[in-house]
């Protein structure tokens, strides 16, 4: 977010006195134009300010004024918020007030480049490296260079944390939620649509609980009762869905029990009781959640 010094003496300083007394406008109001003309430069205009080939009235669309423009140029070079250098326009003390952040964006741009070139080289220069470290080694040779295998409920560490490219156990959390989901929705119509390699849905909850901070044994509530629910059943039929919808979801699940205020559980907030609560009631059932995730 960008930002231009705007002291509290500008209100009543001569040059905004001057300016305001051209126009015939309240001050405030010159103010108002002069703050649209100034943030609209921060993107536009270079460090040293100058308005090159921009005519009056694209200064005045600029600073967002409504009456004549070049009534209004005329009034700022007079009050001297704009110098004239020649045949150009200037801002008046640009590079003192915002010049200097330019500047720096114009830096930071750069060394951002640089930085990704960096980063490109590397990873090509490890790709070249590691593609044939093993090349005319007999195979026994080649099996101690290939390294450890990762550990297969957590990502890779040399795979970027939101990358599909995971691997979980069945009992990882990330994937009984998964096979939980899998399960709901064929509960309701055996011939859906689903697939059988569970992979990305379980990164999906892994990234829910990760990411979001979802509590997995609320969301394991909340899947079932949004596949016993007539429309989220028919719309929830993926786990990137459910996550998306997490937030709506879980407000209608709880509006539909808000009335009810049965003991809680051990360690069970009352959102989590509230859902469990109402799933069991259209159920007729006692889901323990804590075997689910445990």
């Amino acid at each position: 977010m960008a930002w231009i010094e705007s002291h509290q003496s500008l209100s009543r300083h001569r040059k905004t006195l001057k300016t305001a007394g051209r126009l015939s406008v309240d001050r405030h109001k010159l103010i108002g134009h002069l703050h649209e003309l100034w943030w609209w430069a921060l993107d536009n205009v270079g460090v040293d300010g100058r308005l090159t080939g921009m005519s009056p009235v694209e200064i005045g669309l600029a600073a967002q004024w409504d009456g004549d423009p070049e009534e209004f140029v005329e009034a700022l070079i007079y009050g001297g918020f704009i110098d004239r250098d020649g045949d150009e326009l200037v801002l008046h003390d640009w590079y003192d007030y915002a010049g200097k952040l330019i500047g720096k964006r114009l830096e930071e741009r750069e060394r951002s480049r640089r930085r990704r070139q960096q980063a490109k080289k590397e990873t090509e220069t490890t790709a070249g490296e590691t593609a044939e470290p093993t090349a005319g080694r007999p195979a026994d040779d080649q099996r101690s260079t290939v390294g450890t295998v990762p550990y297969r409920t957590v990502p890779n560490s040399t795979i970027d944390s939101n990358s599909v490219a995971k691997r979980f156990d069945d009992d990882s959390i990330p994937m009984k939620l998964a096979m939980h989901l899998k399960k709901e929705i064929l509960n309701q119509d055996p011939s859906t649509k689903v697939p059988d390699d569970l992979t990305n849905w379980a990164t999906e909850a892994d990234r829910m609980i990760r990411l979001d901070k979802r509590d997995p044994r609320e969301a394991a509530h909340l899947i079932t009762w949004a596949q016993n629910d007539s429309f989220w059943r028919a719309n929830i039929l993926s786990m990137g869905k459910f996550r998306k919808q997490y937030d709506t979801l879980k407000r209608q699940a709880v509006a539909q029990n808000q009335t009810r205020h049965p003991p809680k559980r051990d360690g069970e907030t009352t959102a989590q009781r509230m859902l469990r609560e109402e799933m069991e009631r259209e159920q007729g059932v006692i889901i323990d959640i804590g075997e689910l995730i445990s």
